[in-house]
């Protein structure tokens, strides 16, 4: 490792279907592993850490720096990542920095696809049944992260094509949200969008970050030495079944929610 760059630096995703590792130093990338077994992320990572590790030969402690895709996404994929990290940062010198799934999906279309400043693309990643994560970007090149033109919302999948269609400059589509929705996303034929926006790009296999892009990233990240804050648009479905689970369990809905509340807005009960 040259002492003069900004060290080691890890990557990870596991926002949705594929569980991404990358050791990078000063931009150059040393590994790269995806694990399209998102069910089995949790048991993976720690031993694909350990032997990604072994294979470079460097500590875990070594990385100094660690970018997270923090969400939106699976709620489960986002903490093992989230508190990997954590935990390295406690029992090392990295500083972590925070990703976005969206942008990290938009900037690999800009990327693939060559777009020049001023392209539209539209990231949509499903969320649940009938409803979809939606966020619009700008292409800002192939060498620059495309940024966001606003806020991502949750919303079903046609009127996230509605929004599509308002916009006069057309542009592309990518994620998960155009493949788990694809009759209403299938173009009308070739050289065309869908029937609700003929002038949109559907990109149907878009449906994973690039290595590339999530490197692009990193490499804009900001870092601090602190814990990253997972990124949820949508509630957990546990959580909004909590009344009929604890009535299941015998127990007070009304008093079991009242309990969920303090326990998510208590103060830690330890520096650990």
């Amino acid at each position: 490792m040259n002492m003069q760059t900004t060290g080691l630096e890890l990557i990870l995703n596991a926002a949705e279907g594929v569980l991404q590792i990358a050791v990078t130093d000063n931009s150059t990338l040393l590994c790269a592993q995806e694990w399209h077994k998102s069910e089995r992320a949790t048991e993976i990572l720690v031993p694909a850490l350990q032997h990604i590790c072994k294979t470079l030969g460097i500590l875990p402690t070594a990385f100094r720096r660690i970018a997270c895709v923090r969400g939106p996404g699976s709620f489960t994929g986002i903490r093992l990542t989230l508190v990997t990290a954590a935990a390295l940062r406690r029992t090392g010198q990295a500083r972590l920095a925070g990703l976005d799934y969206m942008q990290a999906l938009a900037t690999t279309v800009a990327m693939q696809h060559g777009l020049l400043y001023g392209n539209r693309i539209w990231v949509l990643t499903h969320a649940r049944r009938n409803q979809v994560h939606f966020q619009p970007f700008v292409s800002y090149g192939p060498v620059i992260p495309a940024q966001p033109l606003g806020d991502v919302t949750l919303l079903p999948p046609a009127e996230a094509l509605a929004l599509m269609a308002k916009d006069p400059h057309g542009g592309y589509a990518c994620g998960s949200g155009l493949s788990r929705n694809a009759a209403l996303f299938e173009p009308v034929r070739t050289g065309e969008g869908p029937e609700g926006a003929p002038g949109c790009t559907p990109l149907l296999k878009a449906v994973s970050p690039s290595i590339a892009a999530l490197c692009l990233l990193a490499r804009h990240g900001d870092y601090f030495a602190q814990d990253l804050e997972p990124l949820y648009v949508r509630s957990c479905d546990a959580v909004e079944n909590l009344p009929q689970l604890a009535q299941k369990q015998g127990l007070d809905s009304s008093a079991a929610v009242k309990t969920l509340e303090h326990l998510l807005q208590r103060s830690p009960q330890s520096d650990i």
